[in-house]
């Protein structure tokens, strides 16, 4: 290790690599999956919690590997959301959120520092893209979130970034997350929220990852996702749904959920509902239509409650299978569109 530098992370490490490790200290195979079931599935915080590894291996463990939950530097949180503001090795830091849901507890958790997509209606891309995040770190928001008490039984890539900018990353940490050793969750359990990376989908639909898609559509037509979602600018909307319905086909019918951020006067109209219809037909779906949370600096407006219902009724009139979400945590600047750093003045 350079003298200076911070130790590796211990959740970038595999467990035949750590087998590895172990075995070049003499130390039996089977310890790799006692440490495994100690760091993913009763969220030790510390290597010393480790009681059943012999004194001398947990003290080498510590002296070669950075473990344990990130520093908080900011809590937000209701009844039913928590909102944690994280710092990364090199001083950056990132959002997630615990959100109650169903009895139950979902991690939202960020794949990158900052966004490239720049969306418009989102205060994410109100900041530039600084880095990405790696596979170690995005599952370090998972542990840090068990840390505060029952596990989380559901994770969604839905915080800061674009997750398919960080493609290898995430389907590492995703693979960490199902894999049996480690949290050993139901790949259904797990959300990749996409603004439409059109390349990744295809790529993604043939990782054997039986996660959710969900898929930011926002618009009916080409110029208004160009307007509102810039950094996707590139892949037109037939070109998208063809990539949700390789995914879809791939996973035996799986449906793919669409966002639809409902905007006053932009996509709401009764013109815009007949054309997410013609979009969405023979695909199959779940539309979640989202009034706009209104942040800091955006120009846009929510629709206000009976423009919602009739843009959901129209939308209901062309056959699509669609809900009203509405979402959690906008006291605390953790609903959608609102996850940044205020906190922190970042």
């Amino acid at each position: 290790m350079e003298k200076g530098k911070p130790p590796p992370l211990f959740y970038e490490m595999e467990l035949d690599e750590l087998t590895a490790w172990l075995k070049a200290r003499k130390q039996p195979g089977y310890r790799a999956r006692q440490i495994f079931a100690w760091a993913y599935q009763r969220s030790a915080t510390a290597f010393s919690d480790m009681t059943d590894l012999p004194a001398d291996l947990r003290e080498q463990l510590a002296a070669a590997y950075r473990f344990g939950p990130l520093p908080r530097r900011a809590v937000s949180e209701n009844d039913e959301t928590t909102k944690l503001l994280l710092e990364l090795v090199d001083g950056q830091t990132v959002e997630c959120v615990r959100i109650a849901m169903d009895g139950s507890y979902t991690a939202c958790v960020s794949s990158q520092v900052g966004c490239a997509v720049k969306c418009a209606f989102c205060a994410t891309g109100q900041y530039k893209l600084q880095r990405s995040l790696t596979a170690g770190e995005i599952i370090q928001q998972v542990v840090t979130i068990n840390t505060l008490g029952a596990r989380v039984r559901n994770v969604v890539f839905m915080g800061m970034g674009e997750p398919f900018h960080n493609y290898a990353n995430v389907v590492k940490a995703v693979r960490r997350l199902i894999q049996p050793d480690a949290f050993g969750m139901s790949p259904r359990r797990i959300t990749i929220s996409t603004s439409g990376i059109v390349p990744a989908i295809h790529r993604y639909a043939e990782e054997g990852l039986a996660t959710e898609l969900a898929v930011s559509l926002n618009a009916s037509t080409d110029e208004q996702r160009r307007e509102l979602m810039p950094g996707t600018a590139r892949y037109t909307l037939p070109q998208l749904l063809e990539a949700c319905r390789h995914f879809s086909a791939a996973h035996g019918g799986q449906p793919v959920t669409f966002a639809y951020v409902l905007i006053e006067n932009v996509n709401d109209s009764f013109d815009d509902a007949e054309r997410v219809g013609k979009l969405l037909k023979g695909l199959p779906h779940h539309l979640n239509v989202i009034p706009f949370n209104e942040v800091a600096h955006a120009r846009f407006k929510a629709p206000v409650y009976p423009r919602v219902r009739a843009f959901m009724q129209a939308c209901q009139r062309q056959g699509l299978n669609i809900s009203l979400r509405h979402s959690k945590g906008g006291d605390i600047d953790a609903a959608c569109g609102q996850l940044r750093a205020r906190d922190a003045g970042s």
